[in-house]
């Protein structure tokens, strides 16, 4: 209740630390031990280690030209091993490996020495594509609304036009407020990453990316950004809140 953070996180961030869970030293509270040579290993999720040419061809495409970039080993079902070759041959190194038991996420990069710590304050205006979690509704709903001025006109012509707006706004409301998860899960780990952009406080909610809480917290940490809070929105669900170290 202090952190405001669920209990299965804090048990993450602590079993990833080297603490060990232990008797809670009082009534509604987590208690842990540093003691890293009992905590278990967390099992880490690999790809399957076999030559895949469609698989490779498409991998390619991704890193070819490209100074950096964010790979899901789910989603390219490949191993680490034949994402670094692949990458390699492309004058690409692994710069960071964040895993967990249902998926690893690399970062690919020509340069793969870690961000300079802390990260310098945003200047100027930042989109941010959890936006178009919203940003979508609201066109969903201007082309409703436009459908809506053309039904009401006296001209038979716009009658059938009416029509496919109105069908594509209903349509497309209920997806149009989960736009970011239509993406491959390499894409939505790269706009996560940018939320890490040197502001104090960075919070978003977890419906934006779809990206499990443990890698999220890895990832934040990586850009020298802690956990410190979970809130629970209305349209949202959980949103996670984090502080600049």
């Amino acid at each position: 209740m202090e952190w405001q953070i669920d209990p299965e996180s804090l048990r993450g961030i602590a079993r990833s630390r080297g603490y060990l869970e232990i008797a809670p030293m009082f009534q509604s509270c987590l208690s842990f031990q540093y003691a890293p040579q009992y905590v278990p290993p967390v099992p880490v999720f690999d790809g399957p280690d076999r030559p895949d040419k469609d698989r490779e061809r498409w991998l390619l495409n991704q890193v070819s030209g490209s100074d950096r970039v964010w790979i899901s080993l789910k989603h390219a079902n490949l191993s680490a091993r034949r994402v670094a070759e692949v990458a390699e041959a492309e004058g690409l190194r692994v710069a960071a490996d964040f895993a967990d038991a249902d998926d690893r996420v690399l970062l690919l990069s020509r340069d793969p020495s870690p961000p300079r710590l802390p990260l310098p304050a945003p200047t100027g205006f930042r989109f941010r594509y959890a936006w178009l979690n919203h940003i979508a509704p609201v066109t969903v709903i201007v082309l409703l609304a436009l459908a809506a001025v053309i039904a009401g006109t006296p001209s038979h012509y716009e009658e059938p036009i009416a029509g496919l707006l109105f069908l594509a706004a209903f349509a497309g409301m209920v997806p149009a407020a989960f736009t970011t998860c239509l993406f491959p899960r390499g894409t939505r780990v790269n706009w996560l990453a940018r939320e890490f952009d040197g502001s104090p406080h960075v919070a978003f909610p977890m419906r934006s990316y779809r990206i499990p809480a443990g890698l999220v917290v890895q990832i934040a940490a990586y850009h020298g950004y802690a956990l410190y809070g979970q809130a629970a929105t209305q349209t949202g669900g959980p949103s996670l809140m984090f502080c600049k170290l």
